[in-house]
């Protein structure tokens, strides 16, 4: 077999006495650069003609290029002091192949014409042949060019390095090049010269990044700082801006790309992240594939480092939408309520809501987990069904075997279930003492261990309580632990009762429009309505609008018809309507929704807006038999 020297001796007569490229002994990068030289017009037997930018047109082009062309001086100099007296020159040009910046050793000088070395000397490929500069510029990746490789012969005692410079956005900024004598041939200079580029590139990632949040990230600890570092921008909204090459190498180019959401690339919220950084230099982050990485952020000064409240956000054709639930709360004391509990989303702590049965208390509770913007689930829990024997299993879950009658493989319990969502604890004033405390443990540090179990796990949660009772009466008659109050309450707020809302017409015509076919009231209908107290609130006049659907033939219902049914059924204000009255006419209603509907017991509960489970409780009270 040829040596590398000989191959390329027999290739350069081919080329210098026929005039064209020897399909043998060239690799197929300077194969494709030498035909690309004789299509430029180039003659390999002579010299080539220097190109040389005027000196006012060349301090256009690095005024243009100031930031890289910085970069690159401070570069050059670092890599120059790793290589200096090894009869090297070291250069950097521009995406068009225009020397910016360049250094050599004196000893270089008696190896090559340094006047080809000279800042405004261009290294295109169409100019000076075939050279690692111009190579790297075509390819868009790392080339070595080893003497007779060269177009030119001037140039085949040199051995050149280059590797193309790239912005965050991918484009291409410029190359850097070293060259030394061929006989001293150094096989680490490549490896340099890549480590110096991915540096420029870094430095130029965080220049152009300067006013957004940047994390510096690697799996092991130890690499932040270094040259291997990954890079992400993010803006003050938490959508990805960019990455450098090394994070697209991390990531292995699964799932990242500009726009997406940190919410949607990691395992934490983005307020919580920000939090963080504000508590700690040094933090670790989880992806939504469960890699672990080591994390260094640099937040601008005009970012606050403080949790931010941001509602989720969703993009359609480049637009934003606000993930909000369709509530109704244009009534003063109902935007009081939403006002209060998102800014208590802004530090995550406990919310309490007390209303009257009836007013909403899980659809509020469902909203601050729309617009809280976690990924977990809603799970609500009645603490009044929770059996004091159960319970500490049902929440806090249980390991395989850890009772007689527990289920095969144990239970992760309702609060895991809730990680990173929402865990809703309605009528927590029946939750029993025992549970209480056990909750008042798990509220101090946020850690869940499984009865029967021996390691805990931390969970992130929302957490919000409801209840129609008074607890601080409950608390004063003992029945309501105070410590466990003062943990669950550092957000409270009352949800007004439906007679004293201004919204009623809304909150009437919002039900009204789940009604298929749509049903529409007179204004009188409304006024009349209006008049009445229902102490079942929102949920009586759900279950009233529904029996009014079921009677009406016309669409538009008058006052006199609703009149007619409120006298029909029984009177609904005043002192006459008590609990049992208003219990019957519930079952009342599913009743004859299942007749309406042939027995289908999903359709009942879509009508209704109930679960299957409910209807089925409902039916079976009133002893119907179920087809």
């Amino acid at each position: 077999m040829l040596s590398f020297e000989k191959q390329i001796k027999r290739a350069r007569i081919v080329l210098e006495s026929k005039g064209n490229v020897p399909s043998a002994f060239l690799n197929p990068e300077i194969h494709e650069s030498w035909n690309r030289c004789l299509a430029f017009g180039l003659d390999p037997t002579g010299q080539p003609d220097q190109k040389i930018i005027a000196q006012n047109e060349l301090e256009k082009i690095k005024a243009k290029n100031d930031v890289i062309s910085r970069l690159a001086h401070v570069e050059l100099k670092n890599l120059y002091m790793q290589i200096s007296g090894s009869n090297f020159a070291i250069l950097f040009a521009n995406q068009d192949g225009i020397v910016l910046e360049s250094i050599c050793d004196e000893s270089f000088r008696t190896v090559a014409d340094t006047s080809y070395l000279t800042p405004g000397i261009a290294w295109e490929e169409s100019v000076n042949g075939t050279n690692a500069l111009g190579c790297a510029l075509n390819s868009r990746h790392p080339v070595t060019v080893h003497a007779g490789e060269h177009f030119f012969r001037t140039f085949s005692n040199l051995t050149c390095v280059a590797a193309p410079v790239f912005d965050p956005d991918g484009n291409l900024v410029g190359a850097m090049d070293a060259s030394s004598n061929c006989h001293q041939r150094q096989h680490h200079t490549h490896a340099l010269i890549k480590m110096s580029c991915i540096t420029i590139e870094n430095g130029l990632f965080k220049n152009m990044m300067s006013n957004k949040i940047v994390l510096e990230m690697h799996n092991r600890p130890e690499f932040l700082g270094t040259l291997h570092v990954g890079l992400m921008a993010f803006d003050e909204n938490g959508f990805l801006l960019n990455g450098n090459r090394i994070v697209r190498y991390l990531f292995q180019n699964a799932f990242i790309k500009p726009g997406m959401h940190f919410d949607g690339i990691f395992k934490c919220r983005f307020d919580e992240f920000l939090d963080s950084c504000k508590r700690n230099h040094l933090i670790h982050l989880q992806d939504i594939h469960g890699s672990y990485f080591a994390v260094r952020t640099f937040v601008p000064d005009s970012i606050s480092c403080a949790p931010i409240f941001l509602r989720p956000q969703i993009r359609i054709d480049g637009k934003k939408i606000s993930a909000t639930p369709r509530m109704v709360h244009s009534d003063p004391g109902m935007k009081s309520v939403v006002n209060d509990v998102e800014k208590a989303l802004l530090f995550k702590a406990p919310i309490h809501i007390y209303g009257e049965t009836g007013t909403g208390k899980e659809i509020l509770s469902r909203h601050i987990h729309a617009v809280s913007g976690v990924r977990g689930k809603f799970i609500a829990v009645n603490c009044a069904n929770l059996t004091e024997s159960l319970a500490e299993s049902e929440l806090f879950g249980y390991q395989n075997g850890a009772f007689t009658g527990a289920e095969r493989g144990g239970s992760p319990g309702l609060i895991l279930q809730a990680n990173e969502g929402t865990l809703f604890l309605d009528e927590i004033g029946d939750m029993p003492l025992s549970l209480q405390a056990k909750l008042l443990r798990f509220l101090d540090d946020w850690h869940v261990r499984p009865v029967g179990g021996t390691t805990e796990q931390k969970v992130d949660i929302n957490l919000i309580t409801a209840t129609n009772r008074n607890l601080k009466i409950a608390v004063d008659e003992k029945r309501f632990r105070e410590d466990f109050w003062y943990r669950i309450n550092t957000m409270e707020v009352h949800i007004p009762p439906l007679r004293e809302r201004s919204d009623f017409s809304e909150i009437a015509e919002s039900i009204l429009k789940n009604f298929e076919p749509p049903l529409k009231l007179e204004k009188e209908a409304i006024e009349v309505l209006r008049g009445e107290t229902w102490p079942g609130n929102i949920r009586q006049l759900k279950n009233f609008l529904v029996r009014l659907h079921i009677k009406s033939t016309d669409r538009l219902v008058t006052g006199n018809q609703v009149q007619a049914l409120l006298g029909n059924t029984h009177k609904i204000s005043g002192k006459e309507t008590s609990p049992n009255r208003f219990r019957e006419h519930q079952l009342d209603i599913v009743q004859k929704t299942y007749e309406q509907l042939g027995g289908n017991i999903s359709a009942v509960a879509r009508k209704l807006g109930i679960s299957r489970n409910t209807v089925y409780k409902n039916l079976s009270l009133l002893g119907v038999h179920i087809r």
